[in-house]
């Protein structure tokens, strides 16, 4: 609880320091006009979500997402007893289990509006969609994990001593985890706006809150593993949902491009085509 009345003191702290360098007196139009991109700009992220929510379900890159996902998760189902004898119960990091703790304060849109009110202050567009498409694809996946938790696929590795946060949100199953979900959809959102030497930040964060929800025999490394697939999903179908254009330009080389699927007739033969154009 110390750890996380911390999370909470720094996160005040960061959003008070960003709304000390805003005018300090703004007229009366200017705080009205800014409620009201302030309250366009939320709906427009509850927006996002919901769009995205199907959206998932139609983009193609989730189909090369599905192609790792689907065999890193196969394999952590079938090792995953192996793999919590090797490493759950073990001696936590401070940092690791620090890092693992502050997830519960992500759940909340702290570093979302950290980002939207820079980005208003100095007028980056771009910082204010990061934030809207990170809101929305973070409260997509942390609401599928909560769904899919009510299906039940497995007991965490030990029940005992599981905190409010763990289990007043979503069923009894633990998989997948919603801890991690904050770090992992920052990763792929961090990956899409600012590229991959920015997005390895979190996904060093999001490697630590894995290993110390491992060892502290909270999860096993399925629900791991299922929430990157799920995080990926949800950052894909926001992006699809948005429409954004101006993403990195090595998350565009990845990601943006034509891909089809066919059949060829060569010399009597019928083959697969497979056409990839960046």
């Amino acid at each position: 609880m110390k750890r996380i009345f911390l999370g909470l003191v720094l996160a005040a702290f960061f959003q008070t320091s960003f709304a000390e360098e805003l005018p300090e007196t703004p007229s009366s139009s200017e705080s009205e006009l800014s409620v009201k991109g302030a309250w366009n700009d939320t709906l427009d992220s509850f927006r996002l979500l919901f769009e995205g929510s199907y959206q998932q379900f139609t983009t193609v890159n989730n189909l090369y997402h599905a192609a790792w996902g689907i065999p890193l998760n196969w394999y952590a189902f079938e090792e995953d007893e192996r793999l919590q004898k090797r490493y759950g119960g073990t001696e936590i990091a401070n940092l690791v289990d620090n890092v693992g703790d502050l997830g519960v304060i992500f759940n909340f849109p702290v570093l979302h509006s950290a980002f939207y009110v820079y980005g208003k202050k100095t007028g980056n567009n771009h910082h204010v969609q990061f934030a809207k498409e990170y809101f929305a694809a973070m409260y997509l996946a942390l609401a599928e994990t909560g769904i899919l938790s009510y299906v039940q696929v497995h007991h965490r590795p030990q029940p005992q001593d599981v905190s409010f946060w763990e289990k007043e949100f979503r069923g009894d199953s633990s998989w997948p985890s919603g801890h991690v979900i904050p770090y992992m959809t920052l990763f792929f959102k961090t990956l899409q706006f600012y590229g991959p030497a920015w997005s390895t930040i979190p996904a060093i964060l999001t490697v630590m809150s894995s290993m110390q929800r491992v060892q502290d025999d909270k999860h096993w490394v399925s629900d791991i593993t299922g929430s990157l697939l799920l995080s990926a999903w949800a950052s894909e179908g926001i992006r699809k949902a948005a429409g954004y254009d101006k993403n990195h330009p090595f998350y565009k080389w990845v990601f943006e491009h034509n891909a089809q699927v066919g059949f060829l007739r060569y010399r009597g033969m019928l083959g697969p085509r497979v056409s990839w154009s960046f």
